[in-house]
């Protein structure tokens, strides 16, 4: 095909995929033509390098993340006066067709690296036909020239409701800098009881019959509700130990500010990576990243289900099994490894969406190593369906899988350089959020980790946060 006719039909497909997000329910995108196999049809992404005003941020990110983000990368460390808008681990609808909330990855990826990064979820609307992501009102959706104070909302606990301290609550943040220098915390983050990633691990994000925001948090792990204006409305709900796997009652990693006595059965970072809505916006599904101390399966993930209007979690919880593989590192070893769980949508009440992923980043066929290093190329990265209704013979949950993301067709190369053959590939490192946008159609976009996270289309960068639209060859059961 002709250069320019190349453009005007991708121009085209883009347009009809943007009018697809206004459709919830509907068979799909109007005019597009049926597929035979996953295939991409728009692609739109934020650079790296995004930022919003705010406290210097970045003082306490260390190790192997601090010698990448500055040695790897060439930043200079801290972020003075700035915030980075980073990476993305969940999505939602916004108030207006096109406009969708966006909530970073809390922090820079641990407690101790994050005291000062504060918690916000931006209003977004990915342009299909130029490529880009632009910034909205986070009230209203109006298009906006830059992302300022309107087009987001930061976590805040004015009224005191979380039920344990805060770094608000500090005179000087917990830690010491790169340079080993004691801070005070930020009059900001005190005035406002403004939250961070020192307090809460953000990874997923909701949104109820009410309009109330609802957040799933790994360091309790914890659900957290918060007013469309980011300020906490209650206690931190912690999660039972609905399976009653040794002796806590509690599901508590080592992070969690109420541990006390009690012994963690649950690794730091293995929460609620993965949280859902069903249609009617009155349950909540909750599935662990990591498994339960005490659980003779590691490959096990529990899912629970939260009852809004009860304020309680139901007695019933499922068992989705992770699968499993192996890589060979830097010294030429074989490792095993247990992938992980990275989102999970509804389809319906009884029907749902799961990322599933290994710890790789990069296309091998872009020439980042299949072997010989630590971080590897990526091999797995999936998208399963599971039924609530349907379990083996051994109590799992029935895996059957729809999206390959190392193999998305892209007969139009709207994916750029990330198309070869015609095949595009979604290698990322963390692939966090997926949505349903009609029956036939799925979104996804990744965390990118910034700024010390492995890059997967460059090896000198950090990746941009790409959002992509997949057309599915079968309709998804939407409710």
């Amino acid at each position: 095909m002709h250069q320019s006719s190349l453009r005007t039909s991708s121009i085209i497909l883009a347009a009809i995929a943007a009018v697809a997000l206004g459709a919830c329910g509907g068979d799909g995108p109007a005019g597009s033509e049926p597929v035979s196999v996953p295939t991409l049809i728009g692609f739109a992404s934020l650079p790296a390098d995004s930022y919003v005003d705010g406290p210097t941020s970045g003082n306490y990110i260390s190790g192997a993340d601090y010698t990448s983000a500055t040695a790897t990368y060439g930043y200079t460390l801290p972020f003075a006066n700035k915030q980075p808008m980073q990476g993305f681990s969940a999505l939602a609808n916004g108030p207006a067709a096109g406009c969708f909330y966006v909530m970073q990855d809390n922090g820079f990826g641990s407690k101790p690296a994050s005291p000062n990064a504060l918690l916000h979820v931006y209003a977004m609307k990915p342009d299909w036909v130029s490529g880009k992501v632009t910034p909205a009102n986070f009230a209203t959706c109006d298009s906006l020239a830059g992302f300022d104070g309107t087009s987001y909302m930061r976590l805040r606990d004015p009224d005191r409701k979380l039920g344990f301290a805060i770094v608000a609550d500090g005179a000087t943040y917990p830690g010491t800098t790169q340079s080993g220098a004691v801070l005070p915390v930020d009059p900001a983050i005190k005035a406002g009881r403004l939250l961070t990633g020192g307090d809460l691990d953000l990874e997923s994000m909701v949104i109820d019959a009410d309009g109330n925001f609802w957040f799933g948090d790994e360091f309790g792990p914890f659900l957290v509700k918060t007013d469309r204006t980011g300020k906490v409305l209650a206690k931190a709900v912690p999660l039972p130990n609905t399976l009653k796997l040794g002796s806590n009652p509690l599901i508590q990693s080592p992070s969690n500010p109420n541990l006390g006595t009690a012994t963690a059965n649950l690794p730091n970072s293995g929460g609620f990576e993965s949280m859902t809505i069903n249609p009617a916006r009155t349950r909540i599904y909750t599935l662990l990243e990591k498994d339960v101390a005490g659980d003779t399966d590691p490959q096990r993930r529990i899912l629970n289900v939260f009852d809004i209007a009860s304020n309680a979690y139901l007695p019933v919880a499922y068992s989705y099994r992770v699968g499993a593989g192996s890589y060979v590192n830097a010294a030429g070893a074989t490792v095993p490894e247990i992938f992980s769980v990275n989102d999970i949508t509804a389809i319906n009440d009884h029907e749902f969406l799961v990322v599933e992923k290994d710890r790789g980043a990069g296309d091998a066929r872009a020439g980042f190593p299949a072997s010989g290093a630590d971080r590897v190329a990526a091999r797995v990265k999936k998208i399963y369906k599971i039924d609530l209704n349907k379990v083996d013979a051994n109590g799992y949950l029935v895996k059957e899988e729809l999206v390959d993301l190392m193999r998305i067709a892209d007969p139009r190369k709207l994916g750029g350089a990330a198309t070869i053959d015609g095949i595009f590939t979604f290698p990322m490192e963390c692939v966090e959020a997926v949505r349903i946008v009609d029956r036939s159609t799925l979104m996804l976009v990744n965390d990118n980790n910034y700024p010390g996270g492995s890059g997967s289309r460059k090896r000198n960068r950090p990746d941009d946060d790409e959002f992509i639209l997949v057309r599915l060859p079968a309709p998804l059961n939407v409710q």
